[in-house]
């Protein structure tokens, strides 16, 4: 039989009956049920909403293969994308990344969606997924789909996504024609998956560092708290590095003046003393855990809740 079905994840929502034009498919005791006059047109597969239908014949495709990317061991988009995989007859790659830093997650995946001859890259519309995406897209000069509900590839290779709009009432579809196209897909259940991890560094070629600046002289200083943990640390060390800034640790700014245009406190303990020392800057962005933290009253910008997750979100914005 030419289409197969998942009973697992068959509703029964009966769009596939609808979209058969040959009456070959019809739902029993809440299940599809495909009939032998099925001719393999894959209506029902494009109508199939949790992609429960399947064609059991491979079709020619100019998709070249998936990269299904996520950053945890469960994803919420792998088993979409193996369907959409398997109804084109293209190859499935299952990726996981470090998303610390989005810049260098973007660069690894460029790299393998070029090693592999990728034409689809798919990250999940969540966290850093997004600001990865993009980047991955200007990398390889592709098209970006964006939040998305639903992704299907169609005979010439074009990338057809559904977005809901209005709370989900509306429906609207977009289209990128054939070549290399990176999404972002809303998650759905979550569910373990045999993803390879990508967290190498790519060789680049270095001409050289520029010397960091004095303190006195910096243009932007980016200040660490002592009792952040691992994470928070690494993940400003590498905010520190993408802005071009120094970093110190908070309790370094004790007798000290100084008067960058850009000052961002993360985690720092403030005091009346470190305050002080900062008040000349041009912009003051604290990263704190409550509103009431002494550096929270001099700054222009004010991120509360929890530092690591702040840190992380920043970081992967930029």
């Amino acid at each position: 039989m030419p289409v197969a079905v998942d009973l697992e994840l068959c509703i029964g929502s009966g769009d596939c009956v609808k979209a058969c034009a040959f009456n070959a498919v019809d739902v029993i005791d809440g299940k599809a049920v495909i009939y032998e006059n099925c001719t393999d047109c894959d209506a029902c597969v494009r109508a199939c909403p949790t992609h429960a239908i399947a064609s059991a014949t491979p079709k020619e495709t100019s998709a070249g293969n998936i990269l299904a990317v996520d950053f945890s061991e469960r994803s919420g988009i792998a088993a979409a994308l193996s369907h959409v995989a398997r109804r084109i007859g293209a190859g499935s790659v299952e990726l996981r990344v470090n998303p610390l830093d989005a810049g260098a997650a973007a660069d690894l995946l460029a790299h393998e969606a070029e090693s592999a001859g990728a034409r689809l890259i798919v990250l999940p519309h969540e966290g850093p997924g997004p600001a990865i995406a993009a980047r991955v897209a200007a990398r390889l000069n592709g098209a970006l789909l964006s939040g998305c509900s639903d992704l299907s590839v169609d005979d010439s290779g074009g990338v057809r996504a559904t977005r809901l709009a209005y709370g989900g009432i509306v429906k609207l579809t977009s289209r990128a024609g054939p070549g290399t196209v990176v999404a972002t897909l809303f998650p759905r259940s979550r569910t373990p998956y045999a993803a390879r991890p990508l967290d190498g560094q790519l060789e680049l070629e270095r001409t050289g560092e520029a010397p960091s600046r004095a303190l006195a002289d910096a243009r932007t200083v980016v200040a660490r708290g002592a009792s952040l943990a691992t994470a928070a640390r690494e993940a400003t060390r590498a905010l520190a590095d993408i802005l071009g800034a120094n970093i110190i640790e908070g309790a370094e700014l004790k007798g000290k003046t100084i008067a960058p245009e850009l000052y961002i406190a993360i985690g720092v303990e403030g005091s009346t003393e470190t305050n002080a020392a900062v008040n000349g800057a041009g912009t003051i962005v604290a990263l704190v855990g409550s509103e009431s933290d002494p550096t929270a009253q001099i700054a222009d910008y004010v991120l509360t809740g929890d530092v690591e997750t702040n840190v992380k979100a920043l970081l992967a914005a930029l």
